[in-house]
């Protein structure tokens, strides 16, 4: 097992920087050891089999992102907003460069899908993100089978949702001490929950039909509502079970994010964040200090489990990771989209890739990305029927579902 070689060396790393080199009190810095070059060298072994996989994707021969293989023809998956305008390439581990086409995007997940025009590539295989529960080491996959980035887990998957001023809001604030559950400690006078009838002490066990393991959990689930919708609650209160209905109101202002403030500027300090690092429906967190260019690749696991793909590199101390189960669902949504097909093609291969997503009772998630290629490729579809219309000819391909061509010279 690779943990056997890697636990004790990352031990004896860590212990072996200067006093002079930790974190000092106060500061929060991340440990300088994480972009060591000798300690992310002893992540290889353990990359051995997910470099394989890994491919640099490059725009007219500058570097854009690392993509991982998922099909023994072809298919990479990479960040889609690191793809600018311009000729898309992928270089191998072996160092061949091979022509790409971008097949379709997934905004919602920033995902791009590649078509490489080359054969002896080897599919990654997918893990799952619990063989890295919070606190296990991780480490990014890079070309070549070196570790771009390694760092802790430091969240289980969640669904980062941020609240803005439509969102419903409950009133309580938790007890923190609690040694588990959502057990609520102050109920806001003429919010939601005080109308409902919630006191302190009750444990918050259910919303509708979602169970609430725990704060976090309640958090996230009450994000999916909008203010006046109701829901009903099932809790705990001195060992009974009771269930009420709260109609949600409004979130006040002072509870809102606030854009460009301390925290925003703390974020960006020490080196370049990705473009897009928000929005991601279902992710994981780790301390792994990755660049831009380096998100798309497979992250493993210490006994070489591919765990997840590295999506945003989101702050000074911390990156987002598309959990392996969320691709692994994805991926048959994803790769429904052939290349040089008609409109008319795509639009049969998004509604099968649906049907399939609906048949294998795939997460509502995923449902809604696949709805979202059928939408999109509907859109194609009619824009290219309205073309045909207007020149009073046939086409016959669609557009490109990402611009990735350069523009023509006059």
């Amino acid at each position: 097992m690779s943990q056997r070689y890697v636990l004790p060396a990352l031990a004896a790393l860590v212990l072996a920087v200067p006093a002079d080199a930790q974190p000092r009190a106060g500061r929060g810095l991340p440990a300088p050891t994480q972009s060591n070059t000798n300690f992310l060298a002893l992540f290889k072994p353990t990359l051995e089999a997910a470099a394989r996989s890994v491919v640099r994707v490059q725009v007219d021969g500058k570097d854009a992102a690392l993509g991982t293989v998922v099909s023994d023809d072809g298919y990479v998956l990479t960040k889609a907003s690191e793809l600018k305008l311009g000729k898309v390439t992928v270089k191998t581990k072996d160092g061949r460069e091979l022509e790409a086409t971008v097949t379709t995007t997934s905004d919602a997940y920033d995902l791009a899908v590649l078509k490489a025009e080359g054969t002896g590539l080897t599919p990654i295989s997918w893990g799952d993100s619990k063989d890295a529960p919070v606190g296990n080491w991780i480490a990014v996959a890079g070309l070549g089978g070196e570790a771009a980035a390694a760092g802790v887990v430091s969240t289980r998957p969640w669904s980062p949702r941020e609240p803005d001023k439509n969102s419903g809001f409950l009133g309580v604030t938790l007890d923190m001490t609690a040694p588990a559950g959502a057990v609520v400690a102050v109920v806001s006078a003429g919010s939601a929950a005080d109308k409902a009838g919630l006191k302190p002490k009750d444990r918050i066990r259910r919303i509708d039909g979602h169970d609430i393991e725990d704060g976090d959990a309640l958090i996230h689930t009450l994000l999916g509502y909008k203010a006046g919708e109701s829901v009903k609650i099932v809790l705990e209160r001195d060992g009974k079970s009771v269930e009420v209905t709260a109609v949600l109101g409004h979130r006040t202002a002072d509870l809102l994010p606030q854009r460009g403030g301390r925290g925003d500027f703390q974020n960006a300090m020490g080196s370049k964040l990705s473009d897009r690092r928000t929005g991601i429906p279902v992710l994981f967190q780790t301390d792994a200090v990755v660049k831009p260019a380096d998100c798309g690749a497979p992250v493993v696991d210490l006994d070489g489990h591919a765990v997840g793909l590295m999506i945003a590199r989101a702050g000074r101390t911390e990156s987002h990771v598309v959990p392996a189960e969320t691709v692994r669902d994805l991926i048959p949504v994803l790769l429904a989209a052939r290349p040089r097909a008609n409109p008319a093609e795509r639009v049969d291969q998004a509604r099968a890739a649906l049907k399939k997503a609906e048949a294998a009772k795939a997460p509502s998630e995923v449902l809604a990305e696949a709805k979202r290629q059928l939408q999109t490729a509907l859109g194609e579809e009619k824009w290219w029927k309205d073309q045909k219309w207007w020149k009073g000819q046939p086409i016959e391909h669609g557009p490109v579902p990402h611009a990735v061509a350069a523009p023509a010279k006059k």
